[in-house]
Parts: C-alpha cells; structure tokens; sequence
C-alpha cells in the first residue's frame, strides 16, 4: 500500500520534527527491540489511511492508491496528482496532501507525541519523568498541531449551516487564499465522481487538557 506521508517528514527543521524519527544504533543489533521509529512508520500507514477513508470513502480511496502507485502517469489520474501535489484555481491555493506541512502530517504528530507522552510497562501506564531534567508537558504542542489539522481537513465551523440539495452543510465553501481538503473537494466536486459528501467525516478539536 504506498503512502504519502513517511518518517522523513518528521526528519526536517520545522515545527513538525520528532528527534525519534532517526533510528538509534545499538551495540549489539540482535538485541534491538521495536522501537519509536518503527513505531512512527507504522504510525503513518494507520493514520494516513484513516484520514483518507474519512475524507474520500472506500472507493476514491482505493482509486486514489492506484493512482500514486502508478505515479500518475495516466492521464486519467491527473485530478487526483493535483489532490496530492496541489494547485492554484480561481484565485485559491490547495496545498496538497505531501507538502511540508501536510494535513496528515500534522495528525500523525499529534498522535505521535500523545501515545509517546505515556509508555506502557509492566505495572500500567506510566508517564516518563526524565533524571536530572525538567519535564515539560506535550500538551500545547498536541493542541496545536490539532488545531493546524482541523484547519487544513475541514476548516472553519458554520454557526449557521448551508442547506442546498436537501443536504446540511456546516462547514462552507469559504473564499479564503489557502484552502482546506473539505473546500477543495466541494470546489472541485465534477473532479472526483467517486466522492460523497455526505460520507465526510467530521473531527473535533482538542484543547491543551486533551479534550
């Protein structure tokens, strides 16, 4: 299954580095364990293909594998490079799926930084209090990169919603420069037939107390 978001996303010097994405040698390596870089790649294949399920449903999804494993060399795969790559229309920008600051990547760090906060031992869960050091809670950077990825999935929350088609819409098609997948899917629609929008799922945000 080939993804789009991998662990050298959270290899570079932004806000999205993870020190634990670089694998750490051992002196003996046949007493390596399963560790927190291989915990990240597994991390990425789950929560990149759940998102995507959320957004595009079975078909498109499954559509959208074919495409990327064939590079988008078939042209009629050219409305799904653009969902991945990005684009500029009608005076907007859509990022895309695999930029530097993906939607993804941002929920894959969030993830990442709340299951490692606590780690699973013997007697329960435990979360780790470094010798010699102080312990500084994960939880903004959690609630940020949350909030970051609420934006760019489904962007704002109507206090009204749109009806059109006997459909109840509480997001929008917004005019703002930077798009979310949400308003890039609705302008977009003739694009992606597979698509069904009353299918999108809905995230919640989450605050710096994790709720």
């Amino acid at each position: 299954m080939p993804n789009i978001i991998d662990k050298t996303y959270f290899q570079k010097a932004n806000e999205l580095n993870i020190p634990l994405s670089v694998q750490t040698l051992v002196a003996n390596p046949t007493l390596q364990t399963p560790n927190d870089v291989a915990y990240l790649d597994a991390l990425c294949l789950r929560v990149e293909k759940s998102i995507l399920l959320n957004a595009l449903g079975l078909a498109m999804y499954n559509e959208l594998q074919l495409a990327i494993t064939d590079s988008f060399t078939n042209p009629l795969y050219a409305s799904y490079k653009k969902l991945v790559e990005g684009e500029e229309y009608d005076g907007k920008v859509w990022q895309g799926l695999e930029n530097d600051y993906s939607l993804i990547a941002y929920r894959i760090f969030e993830e990442f930084m709340t299951e490692t906060n606590v780690r699973l031992v013997a007697n329960g869960n435990v979360q780790l209090s470094p010798e010699k050091a102080s312990l500084i809670s994960p939880a903004y950077k959690i609630a940020n990169s949350n909030q970051k990825f609420i934006q760019l999935y489904q962007g704002g929350y109507l206090q009204e919603p749109i009806i059109y088609n006997h459909f109840i819409d509480w997001f929008g098609c917004n005019d703002e420069l930077n798009v979310s997948l949400y308003n890039y899917l609705i302008d977009k629609k003739e694009n992606f037939p597979l698509w069904d929008l009353s299918k999108f799922a809905v995230y919640t945000n989450k605050n710096t107390f994790g709720l």
